[in-house]
């Protein structure tokens, strides 16, 4: 199976060869992060590289401050650059996996809480971690915290 990494560079490739260029500046942007964090790993003395673990927080990091910068240029009235931010967000979102949806969520909350036994909101860190390691990329994990904030508080 091909790593996030290697679908990355060839979909530079597609995009030099289709001469598309927010296509190609974002997925520049993008290998350029990955970069810096393989920088920052071997820093560390981790490893070489990081892993498609952390390359889909890193993508999905990109994707939350995109969707900062069009509400942003949408309040301010640029909406050149509000359709560009709109683009970038559709291009980091094709490396992403499936993002559950909120009714998904809720079925996967309530059978993880059932699961890990959780009762009381001390339990929240157990729970988040779990989904975070079970549904790597595939969660808005603010969201996941405040829909077990509630459930955990009822």
């Amino acid at each position: 199976m091909q790593s996030l990494r290697e679908k990355i560079k060839l979909s530079l490739n597609q995009n030099l060869k289709s001469r598309d260029e927010v296509a190609t500046s974002t997925v520049r942007l993008i290998l350029a992060a990955v970069k810096d964090h393989d920088i920052q790993y071997r820093t560390k003395k981790k490893g070489e590289f990081i892993s498609d673990e952390d390359i889909l927080n890193l993508l999905l990091n990109m994707v939350k401050q995109r969707k900062e910068s069009v509400k942003i240029y949408s309040e301010a009235g640029r909406e050149d650059l509000k359709k560009r931010e709109e683009k970038e967000i559709i291009i980091i979102n094709s490396f992403l996996p499936h993002q559950i949806t909120s009714e998904e969520l809720e079925n996967i909350l309530s059978k993880t809480i059932e699961e890990l036994s959780c009762s009381s909101i001390k339990d929240l860190g157990n729970l988040l971690g779990h989904l975070k390691k079970n549904y790597p990329g595939q969660l808005d994990m603010q969201m996941v915290a405040e829909k077990a904030k509630k459930i955990l508080n009822d």
